[in-house]
């Protein structure tokens, strides 16, 4: 059983287009953690695709644009293994 206080996705999702309405998009990283079993597909859990299947569309339906997240699934975590994230 998970224990603590957690956000909601929608609650993430405002905060980062919140972020990107301050001038932060090329500084966000995002992430989807799977650590235990129960967080796969076949126990239950999101699964790894969990930020392409729901969280993208998420973001799109908040007004995120398609430049803005491109640019924070791929060209944030592109700079940012370049050692390039400013």
């Amino acid at each position: 059983m998970l224990r603590g206080l957690f956000a909601r996705d929608i609650e993430r999702v405002r905060t980062i287009r919140e972020l990107i309405g301050c001038g932060y998009l090329r500084q966000i990283l995002v992430s989807n953690d799977v650590c235990l079993k129960m967080g796969l597909h076949r126990y239950g859990g999101w699964g790894y695709d969990h930020m392409l299947t729901n969280i993208v569309p998420m973001m799109e339906d908040e007004g995120i644009t398609s430049e803005q997240i491109r640019e924070l699934m791929c060209g944030n975590p592109a700079r940012f293994l370049d050692n390039d994230l400013a």
